[in-house]
């Protein structure tokens, strides 16, 4: 899905940066350019993740976001 993702919007999988909580989020995790595990996720899936950001319950996506994805935002690495 990911794949399919980028292609329509032309983004190359480097960009893409991917966020989740279960074990079927890690293949995600491997394809996309930053993977940011939820505070909650089990330690297996925060150890596939690049990242680990605070729990749902603690506004994880809005940290992923304001930590690991804005200051990224714009840079051609």
């Amino acid at each position: 899905m990911i794949e399919r993702l980028a292609k329509f919007l032309n983004i190359p999988m480097e960009w893409i940066a991917t966020i989740g909580d279960q074990a079927n989020d890690v293949l995600m995790f491997k394809r996309s350019g930053l993977s940011i595990a939820m505070g909650n996720a089990s330690e297996e899936v925060q150890r596939q993740a690049m990242f680990v950001t605070t729990s749902y319950e603690e506004e994880g996506f809005a940290n992923a976001v304001e930590r690991f994805i804005l200051p990224r935002a714009g840079r051609r690495e």
